[in-house]
């Protein structure tokens, strides 16, 4: 076995110069997360000014280069100081328009048009940003940040030889969020295997939020709680955000990778199947409990069943099965029919197949789990 040679210690002196250039680093991160405001409203209310005056007393600044300067405003200035740049831009905008009356080339209206909605939007966008405590080119990346951090927990975790596992998660008309969760996770003696599937009310971004608070939420109860107390925490913890239309619908599973045992529990979600090897599968809709977020102490009744040798199991939400004057029943025997119709050694790679051949279109969040034993 080869050996790697050992690093010599570094210096002191090079130690500070790279804690001297982590240091520039944070800070410049931080001026463009957060600029400071009145120095920038200083500098953009100069550009505007500036851009008023050359467009006034020379024929090469056009009126359209107040333009990028209210752009600018409207990332790095919160709602009050980007009125204030506004508000400045109308005197340095009258100023240039009046010197201007006796060219031969007259401002088109088109253009003042076009600035004033520049101006309209870059308030909207403000005042959205100032709403969330964003400023900076930065900012956005917080959310970014959050929401694949979020999403990260529903990375599937590798399983022990013998058993396989595929997630798809597809968001409604292609968007980064989505009204579906799915997360697993695998004890650390890798004794045990769960998974929670969840799909919030609604849709689009109302539908998107929630679902990245459910994710964070559910993501620390799973593995934490027994599998029996998984949904009534998560019902409770639903109830008290006392959400208007604020429910979701979920599956619990919960498998022993060395019996094949796997516990079932559901919150007003569409049934699990379970197919046998021998072509025949059953729906495992004995594990019906209320929505999350409806009913006080609920209680989530569950189903055993045993994954044998050649088994496999599907969850999935009802953006795989619900379509357009179908009855869901229907759709959810189509499903059915679809896996079962798969050999043992079909099911690797089915899982997008199976989702879009159900599918009504991208118009609802779809996402769907499959579990096969060898």
């Amino acid at each position: 076995m080869q050996r790697s040679t050992p690093r010599p210690p570094r210096s002191v002196a090079s130690r500070r110069s790279g804690l001297l250039s982590a240091a520039q680093r944070a800070s410049w991160r931080r001026l463009l997360a957060r600029p400071p405001q009145t120095p920038a409203l200083i500098v953009l209310s100069a550009v505007v000014l500036g851009v008023g005056l050359g467009s006034a007393f020379t024929s090469w600044v056009p009126l359209t280069a107040f333009v990028p300067a209210i752009l600018i405003g409207a990332f790095v200035l919160r709602m009050p100081r980007m009125l204030a740049l506004c508000l400045v831009a109308v005197p340095a905008m009258f100023v240039a328009i009046v010197a201007r009356a006796d060219d031969p080339r007259p401002v088109s209206p088109s253009v003042l048009v076009v600035i004033a909605i520049t101006a309209g939007m870059a308030l909207v966008f403000a005042r959205g940003r100032d709403q969330l405590g964003l400023t900076g080119y930065l900012g956005e990346a917080m959310l970014v940040d959050l929401r694949d951090r979020l999403m990260a927990q529903g990375d599937l975790p590798e399983l022990p030889p013998g058993w396989h596992v595929e997630g798809l998660l597809q968001p409604a008309h292609g968007d980064a969020f989505s009204g579906d969760v799915l997360l697993a996770s695998v004890s650390p003696d890798r004794a045990r295997f769960e998974v929670v599937l969840v799909d919030v009310s609604g849709k689009g971004q109302d539908a998107g939020s929630r679902g990245l608070l459910l994710s964070g939420a559910f993501g620390g109860l799973l593995g934490s709680v027994s599998p029996h107390e998984f949904l009534p925490a998560a019902n409770r913890y639903v109830l008290r955000q006392d959400w208007f239309e604020g429910f979701a619908t979920a599956v619990h599973l919960a498998l022993d990778l060395t019996s094949g045992k796997v516990t079932v529990s559901s919150a007003g979600h569409p049934p699990a199947v379970h197919a046998h090897s021998v072509e025949s599968a059953e729906l495992l809709d004995a594990a019906h409990g209320p929505l999350l977020g409806v009913v006080p102490d609920a209680d989530f009744p569950a189903v055993t069943a045993t994954l044998e040798p050649g088994d496999a199991l599907l969850v999935y939400s009802d953006g795989v099965v619900e379509q357009r004057d179908v009855d869901l029943g229907e759709g959810i025997g189509s499903l059915v029919r679809r896996l079962v119709a798969l050999t043992p050694d079909q099911r690797s790679g089915s899982l997008p197949r199976l989702v879009a051949d159900g599918a009504d279109g991208d118009a609802d969040d779809r996402t769907a789990l499959l579990l096969w034993r060898d």
